[in-house]
C-alpha cells in the first residue's frame, strides 16, 4: 500500500510541475508572438480567419448544425476524438454562451453513454478498471467514491480518464443526477477555456486565444496540488489513528 502512495504522490506532483511549466512557456511563447502579431506580420493571415469564422457563424440552418455537432459527441463513444476539438470547433461556429452550452449539452451525452455502459457492466468491472489507476482508487478509497467533491476532483485532473470514470460511476450504480451535476462542475473550466479558444481562433497567439488556456494549465495545476495535500493529510491522519491506542 505504501508503494501505492508513493507512485500517487510522485505521479501528481510531477503532473502539477508540468501544468505549471506549460503554463510558463505558453506565456512567454504569447508575450512575443502577440507582440509580433500587433506589429502586423499576421495581418492578412488573421484577417482570413476572421472572414472565416464571420461565414460560418451567418450560415442558416443554426439547428442542424447542432445537430451534427451531437453527432460528433455521439461519436466519440467510438472514435477517440479528443475534447478539446469539439469544444473549439463548436466555440468556432457559435457564439461563446451557446458554444459553452452546446459543449455541455454534448459533454453530458458521452457522459451518460459511458456512464450506463460501465452500469450494464457491472461493478465488478468497475472495480477491475479502478484497479489499473492508483491514483484515482486512492482517491475513492481515502475520501469515499459516494462523495461529489471526489468526483469534481477527478474530472479536474488532467491525466485521469473521462471515460473511464464513467463506467466506475456507472459501474457502482451512483446516482446519474449528482453524477452528471459533479462531472460538468469538475470539467466547467475545460469546456469554458476552449469555446472561448474557438471564438477567438482568428487571434491565435494573442491572449485572447492563449490567456484561456493558460489560465487552464494554472488552475490544473493548483487542483491537482491541492488535491494532493489532501490526500496526504488523509495519509497522515489515518496512520495517527491506527497509531493510537485503543480504549477498552
Amino acid at each position: 500500500m505504501e508503494k501505492h502512495n508513493l507512485d500517487r504522490k510522485g505521479a501528481l506532483n510531477l503532473s502539477t510541475i508540468g501544468l505549471f511549466a506549460a503554463a510558463a512557456v505558453l506565456a512567454v511563447i504569447t508575450f512575443f508572438m502577440s507582440t509580433a502579431v500587433a506589429e502586423g506580420g499576421w495581418a492578412d493571415f488573421l484577417k482570413a480567419l476572421t472572414e472565416m469564422q464571420e461565414l460560418i457563424q451567418s450560415l442558416p440552418n443554426k439547428w442542424l448544425i447542432v445537430i451534427a455537432i451531437m453527432c460528433v459527441f455521439a461519436l466519440k463513444n467510438i472514435i477517440p476524438i479528443p475534447f478539446p476539438f469539439i469544444f473549439m470547433m463548436t466555440g468556432v461556429m457559435f457564439s461563446r454562451v451557446n458554444a459553452i452550452i452546446i459543449n455541455v449539452a454534448g459533454f453530458c451525452l458521452v457522459l451518460i453513454t459511458k456512464y450506463y455502459w460501465g452500469k450494464k457492466l457491472g461493478g465488478g468491472t468497475a472495480m477491475k478498471n479502478l484497479k489499473k489507476y492508483d491514483n484515482v482508487r486512492e482517491m475513492m478509497l481515502k475520501a469515499g467514491p459516494a462523495k461529489l467533491g471526489v468526483l469534481v476532483a477527478l474530472r479536474l485532473i488532467p491525466s485521469i480518464p473521462v471515460n473511464m470514470v464513467s463506467k466506475i460511476y456507472g459501474g457502482m450504480e451512483f446516482p446519474i443526477g449528482r453524477f452528471l451535476i459533479a462531472s460538468v462542475i469538475g470539467f466547467f473550466p475545460k469546456i469554458w477555456t476552449y469555446s472561448v479558444m474557438g471564438g477567438n481562433i482568428s487571434q491565435p497567439f494573442t491572449w485572447k486565444f492563449m490567456g484561456p488556456i493558460v489560465g487552464l494549465l494554472i488552475i490544473s495545476g493548483i487542483s491537482t496540488l491541492v488535491i494532493n495535500i489532501v490526500l496526504e493529510k488523509r495519509k497522515g491522519d489515518s496512520q495517527n489513528g491506527k497509531n493510537q491506542p485503543v480504549e477498552e
